[in-house]
């Protein structure tokens, strides 16, 4: 949590925001919305991702666990009545809240049981609701600088694995690898999941 809290006033370089509103677009692209819908960003960072939905939503809620990242979200949206966030660590504590859609981008791989986590969400989703996860196909543990400090639990997920995932809580799923980044020499995917209930 330190890292995202230090890291959070340099945290909208050129590249992520670039990358982001690539990811952002490709996701509205896939999921055709019509507004007006009531959205949650998952993991919602400075709000790079979720806030490229906000014309689509009648209210947005960003939730984080680091209040760095939301004191930039804030600022962003500041006097935007229907955008707000909440410091809220979702894992263990719950929301009485329900959605028509959840986004998230590069959240899922920070989670202990990202299982249980889609099955909260789930649960938060009204009739007709989907969840879109962006995150790592699986690599082998050179994406990021310094795993262990930037609290990652994961090193991407495998298709397979996403595909146990929507069999295990009857959810149907979309699948695309829709982003390529080059680093370190090598060639990370950025998948999309897209869950529906």
């Amino acid at each position: 949590m330190t890292h995202f809290n230090d890291q959070a006033a340099q945290w909208d370089s050129d590249d992520k925001i670039k990358m982001m509103m690539g990811l952002a677009e490709k996701t509205k692209e896939i999921l055709n919305l019509s507004a007006p819908l009531e959205i949650m960003d998952f993991g919602c960072g400075t709000g790079l991702f979720g806030l490229e939905f906000a014309d689509y939503a009648s209210g947005l809620l960003g939730v984080d666990t680091s209040a760095g990242m939301l004191e930039v979200f804030n600022q962003k949206t500041n006097g935007v009545e229907k955008i707000s966030s909440m410091l809220i660590d979702l894992e263990h504590e719950d929301l009485p809240k329900k959605f028509d859609l959840i986004v998230s981008s590069m959240a899922f791989h920070h989670l202990a049981a990202p299982d249980q986590m889609l099955m909260k969400m789930k649960q938060m989703l009204n009739p007709g609701g989907r969840m879109a996860i962006v995150d790592l196909d699986e690599e082998d543990g050179t994406f990021h600088p310094d795993n262990r400090a930037m609290g990652v639990k994961h090193h991407g997920f495998s298709r397979q694995g996403i595909e146990g995932w929507s069999k295990e809580l009857g959810l149907g799923l979309q699948y695309h690898i829709v982003n390529e980044i080059h680093k370190n020499d090598k060639k990370y995917h950025q998948f999309l999941a897209v869950f529906s209930i």
